[in-house]
């Protein structure tokens, strides 16, 4: 939720620089360079906490978000310039990637088997409530009452999650056995004291080889399964940042202000409203990614979205080649299909693999290098959006996205296996089977062809 605060609050404050509601003033370029600072700072702290997380834990790496989330929001009601703006989003930036990196590991290891997608989306669930938080108190409220709004998610978050308990994963690779059993009792509650052990004597058994191997670049590409679990992770990221999401949630208002508005909502309430259909169709992916797989949601996401976004470009060439009485409607419908789709699939399930596809030893290091593939790339969709819109029309900017989604939805058909209900050591051997059965098969395809040749 701290990070959908950041990500949805440039909306509402675009729309108070564009209306004259601060006192600061900033150019079009300044604001894009303000909402891509975000990224930047994203870029600083994947690598270095995808290592801290396997020394010093994962709840510790999840904590430290919360004072550094709260000195940004100090820096906000301090400062009247954009300048001052850059460094907030940048240490906002540095705190996304830490939660980006370190949440899904928490969560893969914290879930059992049948429900870890489902817990997985919650992750998405409560980045999309931060995001609905801001879009509707932003446009209700003073510039400095947002900041105080803002400022007490992470108070909130820190008086709650104090008491959850660290990973029994990372008590195991530490060799810890006490904590990992208290860690494991822990979550489960009130279970039987043999459940807790069949489920301690599970986790040490897939840990067991991990154990005997420290992380490195070496394990994450020195064979085939784990260099096909990278690639099939980072193609679902890319997948991920070409939908345009990020883009969508930091201009919402201003892309609104760009549809024919004069007789319909304003583009504040249609913001509102598509905050409100992100976050409700969270629990209706929850429910889903554990029924149907992650596979087929992936695939339906990334076409459903491709479609709907060049509809949404289509709606923008028009208006920009003089067309004027479209309605505003058109725009609403298409990029709140659009946002709901990838709730449904590419927002909540990239964690969700990141958790999945990774052995323990080296989960922290591919979490973080996914976390660098998604900020590249959420950086320069960010940072080009306002020149493209300034350059050549609104409407390129949403070819661009529907084309990506496209190009990922054969991406995804081509490369994804299906994860749902399996453990890691099950999903690391489905994918070994994959890499098996081509030579087998061209090896069979073949014998006919030999004994021919040999006269038998």
């Amino acid at each position: 939720m701290m990070a959908g605060t950041s990500l949805g609050w440039p909306s509402p404050v675009l729309a108070k620089l564009s209306n004259g509601g601060l006192t600061m003033a900033a150019t079009n370029e300044q604001q894009s360079w303000m909402i891509a600072m975000l990224e930047l700072g994203n870029l600083l702290s994947p690598i270095p906490f995808g290592v801290l997380v396997d020394v010093v834990g994962r709840k510790p790496c999840l904590l430290l978000t919360g004072p550094l989330y709260i000195v940004s929001w100090l820096m906000v009601l301090c400062s009247d310039t954009i300048g001052v703006l850059y460094w907030v989003r940048l240490l906002q930036g540095a705190c996304i990637g830490i939660i980006t990196t370190v949440a899904p590991i928490y969560i893969g290891e914290i879930a059992g088997d049948s429900i870890r997608g489902a817990l997985s989306t919650f992750f998405n669930g409560m980045l999309n409530a931060g995001i609905l938080y801001v879009y509707c108190i932003g446009p209700l409220v003073s510039y400095d009452a947002l900041t105080y709004y803002s400022l007490l998610v992470p108070c909130a978050f820190l008086g709650t999650c104090l008491w959850i308990p660290e990973s029994p994963y990372y008590y195991v690779l530490r060799d810890d056995d006490k904590k990992a059993h208290e860690s494991v009792a822990w979550l489960h509650g009130n279970a039987e004291p043999d459940v807790v052990v069949r489920e301690l004597m599970r986790i040490k058994a897939e840990a067991r080889d991990d154990i005997q191997y420290k992380g490195s670049v070496r394990d994450l590409f020195g064979s085939r399964c784990s260099r096909k679990a990278f690639l099939i992770v980072q193609i679902v990221a890319a997948a991920d940042v070409l939908s345009g999401m990020t883009t969508v949630l930091a201009y919402a208002s201003s892309t609104f202000a760009h549809a024919d508005t004069d007789k319909t909502l304003s583009p504040d309430q249609f913001t509102m409203l598509l905050g409100v259909l992100i976050f409700c169709t969270t629990f209706v992916t929850g429910y889903l990614v554990d029924k149907l797989g992650r596979r087929p949601l992936l695939l339906f996401s990334c076409f459903g979205c491709g479609a709907f976004e060049l509809i949404t470009g289509l709606y923008y060439y028009k208006r920009w080649v003089g067309f004027e009485s479209l309605g505003a409607w058109i725009p609403f419908t298409a990029i709140g299909s659009f946002a709901v789709i990838y709730s449904i699939g590419l927002g909540p399930l990239l964690p969700t693999l990141q958790g999945e596809m990774f052995p323990s030893n080296v989960r922290g290091l591919a979490s973080a290098i996914t976390s660098v593939t998604l900020t590249v790339i959420s950086f320069v969709g960010l940072k080009m959006y306002q020149v493209i819109t300034d350059q050549w029309g609104i409407h390129v900017n949403y070819f661009i996205y529907g084309t990506g989604c496209l190009v990922s939805f054969l991406l995804i058909y081509r490369f994804l296996p299906e994860t749902k209900g399996k453990t890691f050591a099950q999903i690391q051997n489905d994918i070994m089977k994959t890499l098996d059965d081509r030579p087998s098969r061209s090896k069979t395809r073949r014998k006919p062809v030999n004994a021919n040749t040999t006269g038998v």
